[in-house]
């Protein structure tokens, strides 16, 4: 019995032990280790990751790390300013992990025209956006994110919800008719539209400023071009992101306006000024010193006279959100990123809104041996938005109108004396379901097949399909008990445009390494494919009164108006790139692009570069040099051209004026009596088969250095870029009747300019780290010739014409004020000339004021902008600020014409209230009244006033949690934040916004009625798992 048991309990003693074994053999080991620079030094914070799982550290004070990993498994180690280290773990249970500077991350490669590059093999003029630092901006829109951060690159952007009215100039303005906004290639996409980006897909961006960088993209690339590279899935990766914020926006600048009473005492001094000895007023009072304000406007006493402010009438603080969800995953043959995304931006300006859905995903998978490569980069996006700028009219509107009536609705004008402008809250509560609905969808899918080893086909089909949308839904309302009579009879339009663009493209690309060489051969074929679809139901004469919806007045007019517009291009490109023992580059690269939208003639052209560039830093007597981790020399020419017109721009156009007569004073006079002239057809526009494109031809040098591992680098580049064959159209002859003259090429235009970019971090190994980036660009504008009948355009207040810069401010001098009687008794003969007047220079001395004394007054383009990065971490915390700036440039202010001038019953700026008077004999501001008999609002340098700014753009203080805490939610990483954007700003600019949206030859720097920019306080939360 007793060996039975014995027998039993070393069986079951067995079966234990089996299990312990199994169960061990299955079990995470506790690893430790540290992590340390590639010269000994100890990185805190660097991550481990225990590939394809969830496990994740980071390294203490010390660099030392703890893990649980099973043998076999890979440690993937990163840390910022070093290179990504992959360990596998062995039977050991101690390592030590040493990281590569990131010095020698110049050998990663980067999107640069229709293939991949190493850093260091870049001869071009090639900015690398740190798309990280986009995350400080916490905003949805890609142009508002980058705004500053590259040298070179000028964005000056709109107030309006969303930021989409931004414009953008790469390396200067090189056009006057042309589209100056730049290409966007986003994921292999060629457009000129990034609306529908949301910078939190963004993997990387790469703005290619230089000739030869840009040649293989032929005619679309004059403007230069920005390469954007959306999230693709990693290997080993399986992770979930989630962003959320919540903005809080309110008027960036206070706009100084007349209040009631102040604007009563203007008008009286104005009408003392125009020589009236007892001033009157329809509503006003006259108490024999100055004008009194009556409790009722009305005698009805519908209205009280009221102080209102009519831009705190239309603004408020507003609400934004923007939510992203995403999720990457990558294996060895498949790559998934997908993304949803939500942003809702709720106007300063009340009831307008600007709301964005995007969803994208991205995959590729591998087969046959990853000899076959297939994928697709899809992106859906749905934008609607609800426009207005009641600005104008609430800067303008008289303040002793109230919003309201004393019946409760809206007051609406009834008496004269005031002003007709409209209730602005009411048009803005009016127009507020007037939505326009946009889509996009945006994308490719392409394959590539290795050949054989190094040669590679890729094939793409791009697509760009975009549909709008509008209804009219205006609602009318109640103004002084009644519904204003404009709503009888109103306008209505049923929208539906469309287009599509394709662009099908076709490469074989060939690398071969041998030795000391490196060879790179591309060729390839492109057909592209543009139609736009126009369709506009128009209605005139709807009564919107009725409650139970719009009613077709009897006498309404019906119009349909239909269009559709085709362009198409073909093209073949081609480069070569050799390298030598990476210390020697040369490139080069043939374009061929024909046109339609070019006349018959000049269809076709040819758009070369060349680029040699000099690695310095791997010749002997460097290479073993402890300080200088790079130094290269580079030099580029190339030839870009520029398609940007509208379609069939080389044809004539016709007008059937026998509908609606379209054309004033252009009936056929047939009888030759001048009775009963017929309507018919009309050329508008007159043909020039050898219309061409522009050719902008760029010359390009500049080196990179850097020092101390990377940790000091700079980049500088010197250009000149001269644009010839102008597109423009010259000034209409009478001879010419209504049609217009065609556009020709005459002229040319250059850009010389400098850029600088230089940084500093910290060592990395520091627990308290900080850095800073300072970019710095300027460049001169001039018209070098302009092979014109007039040899200028003029263009409401600017001019172009040779040995000035495009778009140069035109008018009289204005040289101060008339202070004396004996200034106005010797001055040239200037009509309308006083004291307290605007005093006019006789620039070419003949005696008298006039057309001919007219002069360039005024430069819009800056001398110099530039951004400043401050940034610093420690333990979990992060600080960033960033200023930007302009100096030197001139803007119109456009905003005086009424805002200093009495001639109108509109309200005013509180400049008026320093006016000229002979108590006042030192102001600058003229004296007031109401005649404009000295012609004050002429174009003038008295309007021109300079434009520099600086400002703290944005501010950003975040929390990074640790891995202690993050673990137990089951988080890899979250972060809380704050970002205050135009909380400060400097400028001596006395307009109501510094920042003027207009960056074409038709409007640089004029500052009119725009929506103001805001300021804003953003809270957010960035979380992984």
């Amino acid at each position: 019995m007793k060996n039975k048991y014995l027998k039993n309990k070393k069986s079951i003693l067995s079966i234990c032990l089996f299990f312990l074994v199994f169960i061990a053999s299955g079990q995470q080991r506790l690893i430790n280790g540290s992590v340390l620079a590639d010269d000994g030094e100890p990185l805190p914070g660097a991550n481990i990751i225990v590939e394809g799982t969830k496990n994740v550290t980071t390294t203490d004070i010390d660099g030392s790390f703890k893990i649980t990993a099973d043998e076999g498994t890979n440690l993937i180690v990163t840390y910022i300013g070093f290179q990504e280290a992959k360990i596998k773990v062995t039977s050991k249970i101690t390592y030590s992990i040493k990281l590569q500077s990131s010095a020698n991350t110049l050998s990663e490669v980067i999107v640069v025209g229709y293939t991949k590059e190493k850093k260091s093999d870049l001869a071009g003029a090639i900015s690398i956006v740190k798309v990280a630092d986009l995350a400080q901006e916490s905003s949805p829109n890609i142009l508002t994110a980058l705004q500053g951060r590259v040298a070179g690159l000028q964005i000056n952007s709109g107030g309006t919800p969303g930021g989409n009215d931004s414009q953008i100039l790469i390396r200067g303005l090189t056009t006057v008719t042309s589209g100056s906004a730049p290409l966007w290639v986003i994921d292999g996409v060629q457009t000129t539209s990034s609306s529908s980006l949301n910078p939190e897909e963004i993997e990387s961006i790469q703005v290619l400023k230089d000739g030869a960088s840009a040649a293989i993209y032929g005619t679309s690339a004059a403007n230069g071009v920005i390469i954007v590279t959306t999230k693709k899935g990693k290997k080993g990766v399986s992770e979930f992101t989630f962003k959320s914020e919540v903005t809080v926006n309110r008027l960036r600048d206070k706009i100084s306006l007349l209040n009631s009473q102040q604007w009563a005492d203007v008008e009286y001094q104005a009408q003392l000024g125009a020589g009236i000895a007892s001033p009157t007023h329809p509503v006003l009072i006259n108490n024999g010193s100055g004008f009194t304000i009556p409790q009722y406007l009305d005698p009805n006493k519908l209205q009280t006279a009221a102080n209102t402010n009519w831009v705190d009438a239309i603004t408020n603080d507003s609400f934004s959100t923007n939510t992203d969800f995403g999720y990457r995953k990558g294996t060895e043959n498949l790559s998934l990123y997908t993304q949803l995304s939500y942003s809702e931006d709720n106007g300063i300006q009340r009831y307008t809104s600007y709301d964005r859905f995007n969803a994208r995903i991205n995959t590729s998978y591998k087969l046959f041996n990853d000899r076959l490569t297939i994928g697709e980069n899809f992106l859906y996006s749905k934008f609607n938005e609800v426009k207005a700028n009641e600005f104008e009219n609430s800067i303008l509107q008289n303040p002793l109108l109230p919003v309201y009536s004393n019946l409760g609705d809206y007051a609406t004008l009834i008496t004269g004396g005031l002003q007709d402008k409209p209730n602005t809250v009411a048009n803005l509560w009016s127009n507020r379901n007037n939505k326009q609905k946009n889509q996009r969808f945006l994308g490719n899918a392409y394959l590539d097949f290795k050949i054989i080893d190094g040669l590679v086909f890729n094939s793409t089909l791009n697509f760009d399909k975009g549909t709008f949308r509008f209804n009219t839904a205006t609602q009318a309302f109640s103004g002084n008990g009644v519904i204003p009579s404009v709503f009888n009879n109103i306008t209505t339009d049923d929208v539906d445009n469309d287009y599509l663009a394709t662009i099908f493209t076709n490469t074989i690309k060939y690398d071969k390494e041998f030795g000391k060489h490196r060879f790179s051969l591309l060729g390839g074929v492109e057909n592209s494919a543009r139609e736009e679809n126009f369709h506009n139901n128009q209605i005139n004469g709807v009564n919107i009164t009725n409650p139970a919806g719009y009613v077709v007045n009897n006498n309404a007019q019906f119009k349909t108006i239909l269009g559709k517009v085709e362009s198409f291009k073909i093209s073949q490109f081609g480069s070569l790139k050799y390298v030598f023992d990476d210390r020697y580059i040369v490139s080069g690269t043939l374009r061929r692009d024909g046109s339609s939208r070019f006349g018959q003639n000049n269809k076709y052209g040819i758009f070369p570069s060349a680029s040699l560039a000099w690695n310095a830093r791997n010749e002997k007597f460097l290479m073993e040099n402890k300080y200088v981790s790079n130094l290269k020399l580079r030099a580029s020419w190339g030839v870009n051209g520029n398609d940007q017109i509208a379609d069939y721009s080389y044809l004539s156009s016709y007008v059937d004026n026998t509908v609606g007569n379209v054309v004033e004073f252009s009936d056929y006079n047939i009888s030759g009596t001048g009775i009963g002239a017929a309507s018919g057809v009309l050329q508008s526009r007159q043909a020039n088969p050898d219309l061409k494109w522009e050719s902008t031809e760029q010359y390009n040098v500049g080196f990179d250095l850097g020092f101390f591992r990377e940790r000091v680098t700079l980049q500088s580049d010197f250009y000149i870029k001269t644009t010839n064959d102008l597109i423009l159209r010259p000034i209409a002859l009478s001879v010419n009747g209504e049609s217009q003259p065609p556009l020709i090429n005459a002229g040319s235009v250059s850009n010389k300019g400098f850029e600088a970019v230089l940084s500093y971090k910290s060592n990395p190994a520091n627990e308290f780290k900080y850095g800073v980036d300072f970019n710095f660009s300027t460049y001169k504008n001039n018209v070098e010739s302009l092979d014109t009948d007039s040899n200028f355009l003029l263009n409401g207040v600017s001019i172009t014409k040779k040995g000035a810069p495009i778009a140069s401010f035109y008018g009289l001098i204005a040289d101060g004020i008339f202070r004396t009687p004996e200034e106005v008794a010797v001055h040239a003969d200037q009509p309308g000339k006083a004291l307290g007047k605007i005093r006019y220079r006789d620039v070419n001395l003949d005696g008298k004021i006039d057309q001919f004394d007219r002069t360039i007054i005024g430069n819009p383009h800056p001398d110099f902008i530039y951004g400043i990065n401050l940034y610093s971490s420690y333990k979990g915390f992060d600080l960033s600020l960033y200023f930007d700036g302009k100096q030197g440039n001139d803007l119109y202010n456009a905003q005086r014409a009424i805002g200093d001038f009495d001639y109108f019953s509109f309200n005013h700026s509180t400049n008026t209230l320093d006016a000229w008077t002979p108590s006042k004999a030192n102001s600058n501001i003229p004296a007031l009244s109401t005649l404009n008999s000295n012609n004050e609002l002429q174009a003038s340098s008295y309007f021109v006033e300079d434009g520099s700014y600086v400002r703290l753009k944005t501010i950003t203080i975040g929390y990074n949690f640790d891995n202690a805490f993050t673990k137990i939610l089951g988080m890899n990483k979250l972060r809380f934040y704050l970002v205050g954007q135009n909380l400060f700003s400097l400028t001596s600019f006395t307009g109501f916004d510094y920042e003027v949206s207009g960056l074409s030859a038709g409007g640089i720097g004029v500052a009119g009625y725009g929506i103001p920019h805001s300021k804003s306080i953003t809270f957010g939360i960035n979380a992984n798992f």
